[in-house]
């Protein structure tokens, strides 16, 4: 059995960590079998027929229940846990839980998980970042751009399905942290200067610190591509308005790795 020590020591573990505050995000390979991908792709898609969402995308926003959308990025489903609680301990690997403390520290914290499904009808998603974790799109709609001097909140994005030319790749801008955080060009503008594409295999991880500016190439050939997301907070964080309600009700959670998780959520 691997200790939590070996798995901080791990050569994938320290490179990740590494390039979180070198370039603002890390690719952690190959965490998952694909026997856990199959469970989680079925977890995803009996929740796309209990809610009957016949298409993936939608050109304006339609609500199917309360943190059940789709929209022009696919069909999202916002407090995952609330709707699938027995998914909890299939969500995260030591491997990836140990990069993120090894930026956050040890008392970093679960804010929320989410997925997306979408297919060959979405479109390029023009770039954002993710500053302010749950709260993302108020701080866009408030202006809010602090630009942080260390590492204060990192996404989670585990991926279901390659991500390659045919599947669509995504695209991050590189950054160290404290550097600027304000869109170097229109966010609509599918490049940008010093962009890099990500591709990665199924079950691989991508770290993504909360000012990094991504964005989605639209697919190639027809297929669906699920992913999961969570985002993660250090306890120098600010704290959030949003909350994921799902989360307060698995505080006692049998699964130890996650239970870990929402252990030490502060109160400031």
């Amino acid at each position: 059995m691997t200790s939590d020590a070996e798995v901080l020591k791990s050569p994938s573990v320290a490179g990740a960590a590494d390039e979180i505050r070198q370039q603002g995000y890390a690719v952690i390979p190959g965490l998952y079998t694909g026997a856990e991908l199959d469970a989680l792709r079925v977890a995803l898609d009996d929740l796309r027929e209990r809610f009957g969402a016949t298409s993936l995308t939608a050109k304006d926003p339609v609500w199917l229940a309360d943190n059940v959308e789709v929209a022009g990025p696919g069909l999202a489903f916002y407090q995952l846990l609330g709707f699938a609680p027995s998914l909890a301990s299939r969500l995260f690997k030591p491997d990836g839980v140990a990069a993120l403390r090894a930026v956050l520290g040890d008392d970093m914290h679960l804010e929320l998980v989410g997925a997306v499904m979408s297919d060959e009808t979405r479109p390029f998603t023009e770039w954002e970042s993710h500053l302010g974790g749950i709260d993302d799109e108020r701080w866009r709609r408030e202006g809010r751009r602090p630009r942080n001097t260390d590492v204060k909140r990192v996404i989670h994005f585990l991926f279901l399905e390659d991500l390659d030319d045919d599947t669509g790749p995504w695209r991050v801008l590189p950054r160290v942290v404290g550097d600027p955080v304000d869109p170097p060009a229109s966010t609509r503008e599918p490049d940008w200067p010093g962009q890099v594409t990500v591709t990665a295999r199924a079950g691989s991880v991508l770290l993504l610190e909360e000012s990094v500016w991504h964005a989605v190439v639209p697919r190639r050939l027809p297929g669906v591509r699920h992913f999961i997301g969570a985002c993660f907070a250090s306890v120098a964080a600010e704290p959030t308005v949003g909350q994921d309600a799902s989360l307060a009700g698995l505080a006692g959670h049998g699964d130890p790795l996650f239970a870990s998780l929402l252990e030490h959520r502060p109160k400031r």
